[in-house]
């Protein structure tokens, strides 16, 4: 027999079937050595290392998932460190918008260029983020580490993720499929927070609630649910949002099907946002439906929109009823600001701020306030002080100069997308991309009490909403070329 003929015997031998059983046995028994020596370990370890293959070929191969992936993170970063906490959670984020941005970047994917994101969000974004780079330089500045985990929420992300999403999301489909995906989240945490509300907490949560989180949501005997969350604050935010988002999407979307969707997702959240028991969030529905109202152009929507919200604020301003229930009662004292300690307390730090910061033009340093400050800077004026509100923390830490620049952005930001959706002419886009426009704007005026627009998982919806804004009016035109093809004459 030739060389030839046993190397044909050989390929046939491993390739055919008792080849590949062969292989099959050989790998169950390392994988078996493996479990009997890691135990539990070891069990986890084979099922981990296919997960992460299969992972890193679908994103290499499909970048749009990288980006699904922060969003589904953005929810689960909480909950993972509650119940697992023995790794950066949060670091994810940051490591999955870099590799994206590198695969999207060196491999120059078919479709994807850099010149996609060449627009004015992409450009306010990046002075911020040159700016907040330029305040590594700031001399009152005390931790270096502290600029690297303070500058993430507040400039890293928004950086990365917008220009990121111009090059990969240039379709409408890809607006449905991510905010198929967050309402499906908000709802699985609606019925977490029922959970814990009408069975209890687990053990886990009950052993964050003893270790001090108890005294800001358990308050007078009554829970205030924080679902899978950060905290109660963050999780009422993030309802309140997605209950407008899903409203607004129910008026405007034509199929049954979806609409149905929409209006379980909005009621489901708007339930969660109440038994949050958190007063900040009114803000983004009041405020946002005003604006989302005005956009939509249709009269009869405006004028019985606007009348059901002042039977609401009228209902929480002027009456007793239902004062029973704490959480009606919590809601009403967000309508009494000036009767409310919190408020109080806010007004006479920000004298005290004025003081502070009034030789100091560009603040303390990135990461000198807050929880970042009393981690890395404990016992200073500005980490002692507390923020309060996200305006707050940029004026504490990037000064003056830093809080204009921010809010001129934000001015900015909120007259583009508002101007964008206002001159969409197809009525379905106008009013869905309608509500992402006016959410901001609820989500920004709603921020003084709280960082709520910079903070997962809210900041990554946030960053998403405003580029398919700057989408539409491209989608647009495609919608409207496709109805101007669907004549009488095309149908026979």
């Amino acid at each position: 027999m030739n060389v030839r003929a046993l190397q044909n015997n050989a390929k046939e031998l491993f390739t055919g079937n008792f080849g590949k059983a062969l292989i099959v046995i050989l790998a169950g028994i390392v994988l078996g050595y493996i479990i009997s020596l890691m135990k539990v370990a070891g069990a986890g370890l084979p099922m981990g290392l296919a997960f992460l293959i299969v992972f890193s070929i679908v994103y290499i191969y499909n970048p749009k998932f990288g980006i699904y992936t922060v969003v589904f993170m953005g929810f689960a970063t909480s909950a993972l460190g509650r119940y697992f906490p023995f790794a950066p959670y949060g670091l994810s984020v940051d490591i999955l918008l870099i590799a994206t941005f590198l695969i999207v970047f060196f491999k120059r994917w078919k479709g994807f260029t850099l010149k996609d994101a060449k627009n004015d969000l992409s450009l306010v974004w990046t002075i911020w983020m040159v700016y907040i780079v330029l305040m590594i330089g700031n001399p009152l500045a005390r931790s270096l580490e502290a600029w690297f985990y303070a500058m993430r929420g507040i400039a890293l992300y928004s950086f990365l993720m917008i220009p990121l999403a111009f090059m990969i999301f240039n379709d409408k489909k890809d607006f449905e499929r991510v905010f198929a995906m967050i309402f499906i989240f908000e709802i699985i945490g609606t019925l977490w927070a029922m959970k814990q509300m009408y069975i209890g907490v687990s053990l886990t949560e009950q052993r964050w609630l003893d270790a001090g989180a108890g005294s800001t949501h358990v308050l007078f005997g009554q829970l205030r649910a924080f679902s899978y969350f950060s905290d109660a604050a963050q999780f009422g935010a993030s309802q309140a949002h997605i209950a407008f988002l899903s409203g607004v999407f129910a008026v405007g979307e034509p199929k049954i099907k979806k609409r149905i969707f929409y209006a379980v997702t909005c009621l489901l959240s708007l339930y969660g946002m109440i038994i949050s028991g958190s007063r900040g969030p009114l803000v983004i529905p009041a405020i946002g439906g005003i604006v989302w109202l005005f956009l939509s152009k249709r009269h009869a929507l405006f004028f019985s929109g606007l009348f059901v919200g002042l039977l609401i604020f009228g209902f929480l301003k002027f009456t007793t009823i239902a004062q029973s229930n704490y959480f009606v009662a919590r809601m009403r004292t967000a309508l009494n600001p000036t009767e409310d300690p919190s408020f109080i307390v806010r007004l006479e730090r920000e004298k005290q701020l004025s003081g502070y910061l009034a030789d100091k033009p560009i603040g303390g340093g990135v990461g000198s306030a807050g929880f970042w400050g009393k981690r890395f800077s404990p016992g200073t004026f500005l980490a002692e002080i507390g923020t309060d509100g996200h305006y707050t923390r940029i004026w504490m830490e990037t000064g003056k100069i830093g809080l204009y620049l921010y809010l001129g952005i934000f001015f900015w930001i909120g007259f583009r997308v508002i101007r964008i959706s206002y001159n969409l002419k197809d009525v379905e886009m106008r009013l869905k991309i309608g509500g992402l426009a006016a959410s901001f704007v609820g989500l920004a005026v709603a921020s003084y009490t709280n960082g709520l627009i910079v903070q997962i998982p809210t900041g990554p919806i946030v960053y998403l909403s405003l580029v398919f804004v700057y989408l539409s009016p491209k989608w647009e035109k495609e919608i409207l070329a496709e109805k101007a093809q669907i004549t009488p004459s095309s149908l026979k």
